[in-house]
């Protein structure tokens, strides 16, 4: 946790491409990528159709023999025709062939390029995908499948997002999952046009047995030797690979290859180390909570005597609790519109209004002049007396299909977003009591 000014709703700065506006960006810097590619074909089509209508004007063809090609040059209307086809028509059709044609097209596209992800950006993207894989146990098979924790989705990785995958892993030392990754993009259905496409973006299954056959050798050794280093396991499966022959390593790829998915998984998961208490809470683990109360709040202040508010107390030492519909469908709106301009007036009265109600269920005192920052990924407002900070709000402006949770593993609380609701924990001088986001799986997790 970080160091947060008084009376100030803030937010962690993200990378761009981990949000979803970032995301939704990149969505449309890839249309308007295709976009002009496609302008930029039917430019050369043109040109091509062109040349084609050169090619076709010539009313001889090349493929005569050589008397009849005599009796052509020998006519002199051919003859004259024949000069100046080759003084005037070449030269022009050879500038025609020389220009550049969608040189718009071609700028804009050198644009976008300029724009696109970095190093830096694919490194987090692969950095956050093993993160997710991590803490929800997500199988290698089943996301390849298109499936997130028991749910069937349209989407499928090609065969390099299984690649890149992999070797990410595969450098992190994480050979169980990299041997997946490089298992599924093996067994990957053809793409289409896959040949033309590999002369340009390069054959994503070169290496990639080698690669298999490596994390697999490495991930058993070290399995069936627990106290051997990777570093040492690393070099025992090379120099195998090394000494063995084309014929042998061919050998022990059809035999992987030729069990199922399911058992190849069941094997590599005996004796696996079981997950943290925050893992638990990300994939909604936790037993049920036992004595919580639910009621609404109408005694704390006059306003609540009007306007109750529906509570959920999840703990007690320290004080959590969950209030449900806080905020109604026109404020969650109006701050998901605002969310990148927070100084507008149209916030202002929303935010008036949302501090004093606020105060209401704190009892904190919150003055108007504070920042109100909306993120559509996780933030934290702290509330302040003094200089001890004295609790904590997290307000979610909407449902998340799955994943998401607020998770408090000290306590075994997890909390999932709910459209409108705000959590409120008390802060603690142990810090292990001290919340833990988890990652989105599906959706998107508007908070403030």
């Amino acid at each position: 946790m970080g160091e947060y000014s008084p009376d100030v709703l803030h937010v962690e700065s993200i990378n761009v491409y981990g949000s979803t506006t970032g995301l939704l960006q990149l969505l449309e810097m890839e249309e308007v990528f295709i976009a002009n590619i496609k302008a930029y074909t039917n430019k050369l089509a043109e040109k091509v159709q062109n040349l084609q209508a050169y090619i076709d004007s010539v009313d001889y063809e090349f493929n005569q023999s050589c008397e009849d090609r005599e009796k052509y040059v020998g006519n002199p209307i051919n003859a004259f025709s024949l000069v100046r086809r080759t003084h005037e028509d070449l030269p022009k059709w050879h500038n025609y062939s020389q220009q550049i044609v969608g040189m718009e097209e071609l700028f804009a596209l050198d644009e976008i390029i300029a724009k696109a992800p970095g190093k830096k950006d694919m490194e987090h993207s692969l950095a956050e995908m093993h993160r997710l894989e991590k803490i929800y146990d997500l199988e290698a098979i089943e996301l390849a499948r298109g499936r997130i924790q028991d749910k069937q989705y349209d989407f499928r990785p090609s065969i390099r997002d299984c690649v890149a995958l992999g070797e990410h892993k595969f450098k992190v030392e994480d050979y169980q999952r990299a041997s997946m990754w490089f298992r599924m993009a093996i067994k990957h259905e053809p793409e289409e046009n896959a040949e033309i496409i590999n002369n340009i973006l390069g054959d994503p299954k070169n290496e990639l047995n080698t690669l298999y056959a490596k994390s697999m050798l490495i991930f058993g050794i070290t399995r069936s030797n627990p106290s051997m280093t990777i570093a040492e396991a690393k070099e025992i499966s090379y120099e195998a690979l090394n000494k063995a022959s084309p014929a042998d390593v061919k050998s022990l790829l059809n035999e992987l290859l030729s069990q199922t998915d399911e058992e190849i998984v069941y094997e590599m998961n005996v004796n696996k180390t079981g997950p943290t208490d925050f893992e638990m809470g990300c994939r909604g683990q936790f037993r049920g909570l036992r004595n919580l109360v639910c009621t609404y709040n109408f005694t704390a202040t006059e306003f609540l005597r009007l306007s109750p508010l529906k509570q959920e107390v999840l703990n007690w030492d320290p004080y959590i609790v969950l209030y449900h519909e806080v905020l109604n469908d026109d404020e969650i709106e109006k701050l998901k519109q605002h969310s990148n301009d927070n100084s507008a007036e149209e916030i202002n009265p929303f935010k008036k209004r949302i501090f004093q109600r606020i105060s209401h269920m704190t009892r904190l005192r919150i003055p108007h002049s504070d920042q109100l920052i909306v993120s559509e990924n996780v933030s934290e407002t702290h509330r302040h007396k003094g200089k001890t900070p004295k609790g904590t709000l997290l307000f979610f402006l909407d449902n998340v299909k799955q994943g998401g949770a607020t998770v408090f593993p000290n306590l075994k609380i997890a909390v999932f977003p709910q459209r409108g609701s705000c959590l409120f924990w008390h802060k603690t001088l142990d810090t292990r009591n001290e919340p833990l986001e988890c990652p989105v799986l599906q959706g998107n997790k508007w908070s403030t």
